[in-house]
Protein backbone atom coordinates (compact mmCIF):
# COMPACT_ATOMS: atom_id res chain seq x y z
CA UNK A 1 0.00 0.00 0.00
CA UNK A 2 1.02 3.69 -1.11
CA UNK A 3 2.67 5.39 2.41
CA UNK A 4 1.05 8.45 1.20
CA UNK A 5 -2.78 7.03 1.87
CA UNK A 6 -1.64 6.11 4.98
CA UNK A 7 0.23 9.09 6.03
CA UNK A 8 -0.73 12.96 4.72
CA UNK A 9 2.40 13.97 5.85
CA UNK A 10 4.05 11.85 3.78
CA UNK A 11 2.15 13.02 1.02
CA UNK A 12 2.58 16.97 1.76
CA UNK A 13 6.26 16.30 2.05
CA UNK A 14 6.21 14.69 -1.45
CA UNK A 15 4.50 17.30 -2.57
CA UNK A 16 7.15 20.15 -1.08
CA UNK A 17 10.18 18.13 -1.95
CA UNK A 18 8.22 18.92 -5.88
CA UNK A 19 8.13 22.09 -5.30
CA UNK A 20 11.51 22.38 -4.22
CA UNK A 21 13.12 20.41 -6.92
CA UNK A 22 11.27 22.36 -9.54
CA UNK A 23 12.56 25.88 -8.34
CA UNK A 24 16.32 24.68 -8.44
CA UNK A 25 15.69 22.89 -11.76
CA UNK A 26 14.89 26.07 -12.82
CA UNK A 27 17.62 28.34 -11.19
CA UNK A 28 15.55 30.23 -8.91
CA UNK A 29 17.55 30.65 -5.36
CA UNK A 30 15.99 29.93 -2.40
CA UNK A 31 14.05 33.00 -1.65
CA UNK A 32 14.83 33.33 2.36
CA UNK A 33 18.42 32.24 2.20
CA UNK A 34 18.10 30.88 5.75
CA UNK A 35 20.71 29.08 5.98
CA UNK A 36 24.20 28.29 4.63
CA UNK A 37 26.50 25.27 4.53
CA UNK A 38 29.37 25.64 7.15
CA UNK A 39 32.93 26.01 6.07
CA UNK A 40 33.84 22.73 6.66
CA UNK A 41 31.14 20.97 4.58
CA UNK A 42 31.93 23.48 1.59
CA UNK A 43 35.69 22.22 1.67
CA UNK A 44 34.65 18.47 1.96
CA UNK A 45 32.59 19.10 -1.26
CA UNK A 46 34.88 21.38 -2.55
CA UNK A 47 37.56 17.77 -2.83
CA UNK A 48 35.22 15.23 -3.45
CA UNK A 49 33.63 17.40 -6.35
CA UNK A 50 37.67 17.54 -7.10
CA UNK A 51 38.37 14.15 -7.84
CA UNK A 52 36.36 12.14 -10.38
CA UNK A 53 35.53 9.07 -8.72
CA UNK A 54 33.39 11.56 -6.17
CA UNK A 55 32.24 14.71 -8.36
CA UNK A 56 28.90 12.80 -9.17
CA UNK A 57 28.16 11.85 -5.62
CA UNK A 58 29.20 15.37 -4.50
CA UNK A 59 27.08 17.08 -7.10
CA UNK A 60 24.50 14.90 -6.29
CA UNK A 61 24.89 15.61 -2.28
CA UNK A 62 24.92 19.01 -3.20
CA UNK A 63 21.73 18.90 -5.02
CA UNK A 64 19.96 17.03 -2.47
CA UNK A 65 21.58 19.86 0.42
CA UNK A 66 19.97 22.87 -2.07
CA UNK A 67 16.67 20.67 -2.37
CA UNK A 68 16.34 20.64 1.57
CA UNK A 69 17.35 24.49 1.37
CA UNK A 70 14.64 25.08 -0.35
CA UNK A 71 12.03 23.05 1.54
CA UNK A 72 13.00 24.45 4.76
CA UNK A 73 12.50 28.33 2.78
CA UNK A 74 9.33 27.28 1.39
CA UNK A 75 8.25 25.99 4.86
CA UNK A 76 9.64 29.35 6.48
CA UNK A 77 6.63 30.98 4.07
CA UNK A 78 4.01 28.42 4.67
CA UNK A 79 4.31 29.31 8.29
CA UNK A 80 4.84 33.05 7.79
CA UNK A 81 1.63 32.70 6.12
CA UNK A 82 -0.71 31.11 8.49
CA UNK A 83 0.73 33.29 11.42
CA UNK A 84 -0.42 36.28 9.94
CA UNK A 85 -3.75 34.61 8.62
CA UNK A 86 -4.23 32.98 12.50
CA UNK A 87 -3.30 37.16 13.76
CA UNK A 88 -6.38 38.62 11.55
CA UNK A 89 -9.16 36.11 12.75
CA UNK A 90 -7.86 36.35 16.02
CA UNK A 91 -8.18 39.95 15.77
CA UNK A 92 -11.46 39.93 14.07
CA UNK A 93 -13.01 37.79 16.67
CA UNK A 94 -11.49 39.62 19.17
CA UNK A 95 -13.26 42.78 17.40
CA UNK A 96 -16.42 40.69 17.66
CA UNK A 97 -16.32 39.88 21.38
CA UNK A 98 -15.42 43.69 22.53
CA UNK A 99 -17.84 45.97 20.30
CA UNK A 100 -21.39 43.27 20.20
CA UNK A 101 -24.11 45.01 21.75
CA UNK A 102 -25.02 42.57 24.38
CA UNK A 103 -22.28 42.09 27.76
CA UNK A 104 -20.72 39.29 27.49
CA UNK A 105 -18.25 38.26 30.96
CA UNK A 106 -15.61 35.41 31.01
CA UNK A 107 -15.79 34.58 34.69
CA UNK A 108 -13.92 32.07 36.80
CA UNK A 109 -15.89 29.24 38.43
CA UNK A 110 -15.45 30.48 41.79
CA UNK A 111 -16.95 33.52 40.21
CA UNK A 112 -14.32 36.29 40.23
CA UNK A 113 -14.27 38.31 36.27
CA UNK A 114 -11.89 37.21 34.18
CA UNK A 115 -12.61 39.76 30.99
CA UNK A 116 -15.68 41.76 30.00
CA UNK A 117 -16.62 43.68 26.92
CA UNK A 118 -17.39 47.03 26.38
CA UNK A 119 -21.04 46.65 26.81
CA UNK A 120 -20.66 44.45 30.01
CA UNK A 121 -18.93 47.97 31.16
CA UNK A 122 -21.88 50.05 29.92
CA UNK A 123 -24.74 48.36 32.16
CA UNK A 124 -22.62 47.98 35.13
CA UNK A 125 -21.48 51.76 34.72
CA UNK A 126 -17.42 51.10 34.69
CA UNK A 127 -15.16 50.43 31.65
CA UNK A 128 -14.79 46.96 30.77
CA UNK A 129 -11.24 47.04 32.48
CA UNK A 130 -12.13 47.42 35.86
CA UNK A 131 -14.65 44.94 35.47
CA UNK A 132 -11.49 42.56 35.73
CA UNK A 133 -10.88 40.66 39.16
CA UNK A 134 -13.81 41.71 41.10
CA UNK A 135 -16.03 39.02 42.20
CA UNK A 136 -19.56 38.89 40.08
CA UNK A 137 -22.16 39.21 43.14
CA UNK A 138 -20.25 42.36 44.48
CA UNK A 139 -21.76 44.18 40.87
CA UNK A 140 -25.02 43.17 42.38
CA UNK A 141 -27.62 44.20 44.59
CA UNK A 142 -27.15 42.83 48.45
CA UNK A 143 -28.28 38.90 48.76
CA UNK A 144 -27.72 38.13 45.33
CA UNK A 145 -24.53 36.11 45.70
CA UNK A 146 -26.43 32.75 46.68
CA UNK A 147 -27.75 32.56 43.36
CA UNK A 148 -24.74 33.77 41.67
CA UNK A 149 -23.41 30.66 43.64
CA UNK A 150 -26.13 28.51 42.24
CA UNK A 151 -25.64 29.42 38.97
CA UNK A 152 -22.42 28.38 38.58
CA UNK A 153 -22.93 25.02 40.38
CA UNK A 154 -25.11 24.51 36.60
CA UNK A 155 -22.55 25.54 34.86
CA UNK A 156 -19.96 22.77 36.68
CA UNK A 157 -22.60 20.18 36.44
CA UNK A 158 -22.89 21.11 32.40
CA UNK A 159 -19.31 20.11 32.09
CA UNK A 160 -19.85 16.93 33.63
CA UNK A 161 -21.90 16.07 30.95
CA UNK A 162 -25.49 18.25 30.99
CA UNK A 163 -26.40 19.63 27.97
CA UNK A 164 -27.80 23.28 27.66
CA UNK A 165 -27.11 26.51 29.00
CA UNK A 166 -28.03 27.78 32.79
CA UNK A 167 -29.67 30.95 33.46
CA UNK A 168 -31.01 33.07 36.62
CA UNK A 169 -32.61 36.42 37.13
CA UNK A 170 -30.49 38.67 39.27
CA UNK A 171 -30.97 42.11 41.02
CA UNK A 172 -28.90 45.13 40.51
CA UNK A 173 -28.09 47.80 42.71
CA UNK A 174 -30.41 50.22 41.02
CA UNK A 175 -33.29 47.73 40.96
CA UNK A 176 -32.92 46.60 37.15
CA UNK A 177 -32.92 43.08 36.82
CA UNK A 178 -30.35 41.00 34.47
CA UNK A 179 -31.09 37.51 33.33
CA UNK A 180 -27.92 35.58 33.06
CA UNK A 181 -27.27 33.10 30.72
CA UNK A 182 -23.73 30.49 31.34
CA UNK A 183 -21.96 27.99 29.65
CA UNK A 184 -18.99 26.29 30.63
CA UNK A 185 -16.27 27.24 28.27
CA UNK A 186 -15.13 23.82 26.87
CA UNK A 187 -11.88 23.89 28.79
CA UNK A 188 -14.11 23.94 31.71
CA UNK A 189 -11.94 26.64 33.85
CA UNK A 190 -14.14 29.05 33.33
CA UNK A 191 -17.57 29.96 32.47
CA UNK A 192 -19.02 32.50 29.69
CA UNK A 193 -21.88 34.51 30.08
CA UNK A 194 -24.61 36.56 28.36
CA UNK A 195 -25.94 39.19 30.57
CA UNK A 196 -29.55 40.22 29.33
CA UNK A 197 -31.09 43.56 30.93
CA UNK A 198 -35.20 42.78 31.92
CA UNK A 199 -37.57 45.22 30.21
CA UNK A 200 -39.56 48.00 32.25
CA UNK A 201 -42.89 45.56 31.40
CA UNK A 202 -41.07 42.58 33.20
CA UNK A 203 -39.43 44.42 35.69
CA UNK A 204 -40.28 43.42 39.22
CA UNK A 205 -42.84 45.86 40.97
Amino acid sequence: MDDTHENPNAESHERLRRSARDLIDHGVPPPNHSGTLSVEALQLLYQRASKPESAADALKLLHELQTYQVELDLLHEQLQANEHEISEELAYYKSLYELAPAAYLIVANDGEIIEGNQAAGVLFDESAQPLTGKALYALLAPGQESAVNALLRKTKEQDSGKQGAASVSVELPDLRRLTITANSALSGDCVLMILTEATTGSARS
